[in-house]
């Protein structure tokens, strides 16, 4: 349990002789797993019983995803929390939703490949989409001349636009799998991440925490 009652130690104190209260029954097992609606009491004060910072940021183009570098731009300097970092990295000049955390536990469980989690983007190519596309990509793509990518799902909404939904994030992907059909990437943005949607009243550079039921979906 981390709050400001004390250090690890002095907090399990505090839980053993059980001056702490969950959902207004009291809790001794300091490994009690702490879940986003309890409400968490010390003598009648209501403490934080989420300790880590979710944000979701509309990303500009000419911004990395890092903490700091010397020549480039980052999205961190844009918010107040350096402590974070970007959970799933964009590329410089790609746009849209970026989630934001202190977690450090969250990665994994988001970011393997073997997980799944989805991400959508709207995408903007340099030539005509075709209806062939759709079957190349539910097949899976090959790229770097040796390298297949899980199948991906495409939904082409013109001549130009297409919605594409990956289970991965491997290097450009999305723009070497168009590479790869002869196609070129003119504009990439972010829509989707799991089930959390890109907050469309942000603009970008913007950023707010993640609602409740957002953060639900994101640590489920």
């Amino acid at each position: 349990m981390k709050n400001k009652l004390g250090n690890a130690k002095e907090c399990r104190t505090l839980i053993k002789h059980g001056l702490i209260k969950v959902n207004n029954t009291v809790i001794k097992d300091y490994k009690y797993l702490v879940k986003i609606n309890d409400i968490i009491t010390y003598k009648e004060i209501q403490l934080n019983a989420q300790p880590f910072s979710y944000y979701m940021m509309n990303k500009p183009a000419g911004y990395i995803c890092a903490n700091k570098d010397i020549k480039e731009k980052c999205v961190i300097d844009l918010i107040d929390n350096k402590d974070c970092y970007c959970l799933g990295r964009l590329d410089k000049d790609t746009t849209g939703l970026l989630i934001i955390t202190d977690d450090p536990t969250i990665s994994k469980k988001l970011l393997l490949p073997q997980n799944h989690v989805q991400k959508k983007y709207l995408v903007s190519t340099k030539y005509e989409l075709t209806d062939d596309l759709v079957i190349c990509f539910n097949q899976g793509i090959i790229i770097d001349r040796k390298i297949k990518c899980l199948p991906a799902d495409i939904e082409i909404i013109d001549k130009y636009h297409c919605y594409v939904a990956i289970s991965e994030g491997k290097y450009h992907q999305i723009k070497k799998m168009f590479l790869s059909c002869e196609n070129k990437v003119e504009s990439l943005k972010r829509i989707e991440f799991g089930q959390i949607k890109l907050d469309l009243t942000l603009d970008f550079g913007q950023y707010r925490s993640l609602t409740n039921e957002e953060l639900i979906s994101l640590i489920k």
